[in-house]
């Protein structure tokens, strides 16, 4: 087996491009943000790695450290406050099962994901922000499409009614 130090430098070259678009698109293109969550994945991984040996699937290791970054950082945002057109337009796309469109969009969308459970959260990014169709979600999970459909519709409600409860509305009336 070749030494860690001489692996760290290809599994960087293989999976630094994919791992920050993972990142890009959960945190809506701020990439600020973005680069940030990968070098801290990266620290954290050399760091882990050096000391636990390196993981069976170090891709899959990144995204979970990267996801569970984001996620801490979304938490411990304050919620935003948005006229009643972007909020409307925001909680239709999540209604409907709609995908990202602004950045917007996917900071707050994050944000309410954050504060869910990691079932639905997890759910709710595979389809929302990993654009992946329900058939191939039900086929990891061992659930049928509509098990899915399901859960999605009720991750769903779940999300909105943390978001309307959370984050003010300018302009909202009395």
């Amino acid at each position: 087996m070749e030494p860690l130090e001489r692996l760290i430098p290809d599994i960087y070259r293989q999976t630094i491009g994919p791992l920050y678009g993972f990142v890009s698109r959960r945190c809506g293109g701020e990439r600020a943000l973005a680069e940030d969550v990968v070098q801290e994945t990266w620290l954290r991984a050399v760091n882990t790695w050096r000391e636990h040996g390196m993981p069976d699937a170090p891709a899959a290791w990144l995204r979970t450290v990267a996801n569970n970054l984001l996620i801490n950082h979304f938490r411990r945002q304050r919620p935003v406050s948005l006229d009643d057109g972007v909020m409307a337009r925001m909680l239709a796309a999540v209604d409907e099962g709609a995908g990202i469109e602004s950045a917007d969009t996917a900071r707050l969308m994050q944000w309410g994901i954050a504060q869910l459970p990691a079932g639905e959260a997890g759910l709710l990014q595979a389809f929302h922000f990993d654009e992946r169709p329900v058939a191939g979600i039900a086929a990891d999970l061992k659930l049928s499409e509509r098990a899915v459909e399901g859960r999605l519709r009720r991750a769903r409600q779940r999300l909105r009614r943390v978001i309307e409860k959370h984050v003010s509305r300018k302009g909202a009336r009395s």
